[in-house]
């Protein structure tokens, strides 16, 4: 994330959902000082967030405009950057979402392999899309000595016995709280 974005202390981010990548995220963020926004379906979830250093979390269940309320967050302005997960239509709020001059950065495609939005507040926004993939290993050395640096650890939700691979896999379609260990010991 700060190999690519250069974050500024201040600046918003929308950070969709709380499995592992995301958590991850938002303790990057938290530790430069960005006021981050979680989306998630869950209201626990959220307050877990928060204790991770969120700003604000917005319920896409109770809240289907995501969008419209991280603009009501921002005063209107709408957020500096956000970490598309899902793909798709989902893209659309993504770009709603967004400030002028601002950021989406796809991470992952959990809902479709394809992003939908109209051309015109992109081009008008001036908004800039990058896809994130594996970096390259100066990135990662950076990553690593900040990870040190900064105490990040992972967020474990449940640790499994490598005879509970399909409770591990029933608990990881139900959507974990970071991420789920499975042991070999």
């Amino acid at each position: 994330m700060a190999e690519a974005t250069r974050p500024v202390a201040g600046q918003t981010i929308l950070i969709q959902g709380t499995g592992g990548v995301s958590l991850f995220a938002l303790q990057f963020a938290a530790a430069f000082g960005l006021r981050a926004i979680v989306t998630s379906s869950s209201d626990e979830k959220l307050e877990r967030a928060r204790k991770l250093g969120a700003w604000q979390g917005i319920n896409y269940r109770t809240q289907p405009a995501w969008d419209e309320a991280a603009r009501e967050l921002t005063n209107g302005l709408g957020v500096n950057h956000v970490l598309e997960m899902v793909g798709g239509d989902n893209a659309r709020r993504s770009l709603n979402a967004l400030a002028a001059d601002g950021r989406l950065s796809i991470i992952g495609l959990l809902g479709a392999m394809e992003l939908s939005f109209p051309i015109m507040p992109f081009m008008r926004n001036r908004i800039t899309v990058q896809g994130l993939s594996v970096g390259h290993r100066r990135a990662f050395e950076r990553m690593n000595q900040a990870i040190e640096a900064l105490a990040i650890k992972p967020v474990i939700d449940k640790v499994f016995g490598f005879d509970e691979v399909p409770q591990a896999l029933q608990h990881l379609e139900k959507g974990p709280f970071g991420k789920i260990v499975i042991t070999t010991t």
